[in-house]
């Protein structure tokens, strides 16, 4: 099966990340892309600056690519603010779809990009939407201070179920060094601590939470199970560090 999958994210004109990222990860994991930006960013070495999209282009954009056949899966990037959010969310009312939801609000240099709160992501809960957070998101979504351990992040990810994500994945490449890089995964009353290494970069091969939400959204969107549909994205992300192709 090949997937079409909606893509809601900012787009950021280099592709390192942001839109351009998403639609070259879902095209290298065999699925159809259709891309929607939320917001236009400018993201060099000196300049950064967010304009947030129109409600109504955006509500047009979502509606138009449900006309041409249904969506497998949805990947929710960056959203600026609480009206493009209103506006995607009545724009797929009934959709059959898995949701990935990517809650970044920061760059990786820590400029804002968007203006939606914990509770905003929170009231996205359901039972075919995985979050992604790492600890920092982990952490914010929950009102809790700083994780540090693996046992956090499992805690963590147990606690979102809780608010009613069918999965949640908090990722943990920033644990500290001597605990090594995990994943945890949580579904259905499962917990899986995925491990790996942590693997040299050069800087300009941004967009790794990108990439591996999209790359998920596609499995998800074929038929995958979280599990494994969360291992195959680890494996693109994998591929991309080391080659810098998706």
């Amino acid at each position: 099966m090949r997937p079409r999958v909606l893509l809601l994210a900012g787009l950021e004109p280099t592709g390192r990340a942001g839109l351009l990222a998403d639609v070259a990860a879902v095209r290298a994991r065999g699925g159809d892309a259709v891309a929607v930006p939320t917001a236009q960013t400018a993201q060099g070495s000196h300049t950064f600056a967010v304009v947030p999209a129109s409600p109504r282009m955006l509500a047009a954009q979502v509606t138009a690519a449900r006309e041409w056949g249904p969506l497998h899966a949805v990947k929710w990037g960056v959203v600026p603010g609480p009206s493009q959010l209103a506006t995607a969310r009545a724009a797929l009312k009934d959709a059959d779809a898995w949701w990935v939801v990517d809650p970044v609000v920061r760059s990786s240099r820590g400029q804002v990009l968007s203006r939606l709160t914990p509770r905003h992501y929170l009231a996205l809960a359901g039972p075919r939407v995985l979050v992604t957070p790492n600890l920092e998101e982990a952490a914010w979504l929950l009102g809790r201070p700083a994780l540090g351990t693996v046992e956090d992040a499992q805690e963590a990810a147990e606690a979102l179920c809780q608010r009613g994500f069918g999965a949640v994945l908090v990722k943990g490449g920033h644990l500290p060094e001597g605990q090594g890089l995990a994943d945890v995964l949580v579904y259905s009353g499962r917990t899986v601590v995925m491990r790996g290494r942590r693997l040299k970069r050069p800087p300009e091969r941004r967009g790794t939470g990108c990439r591996l939400a999209s790359a998920l959204a596609a499995e998800l969107g074929r038929g995958t199970g979280p599990e494994a549909a969360v291992r195959a994205a680890r494996e693109h992300v994998t591929g991309y560090l080391r080659t810098g192709r998706d």
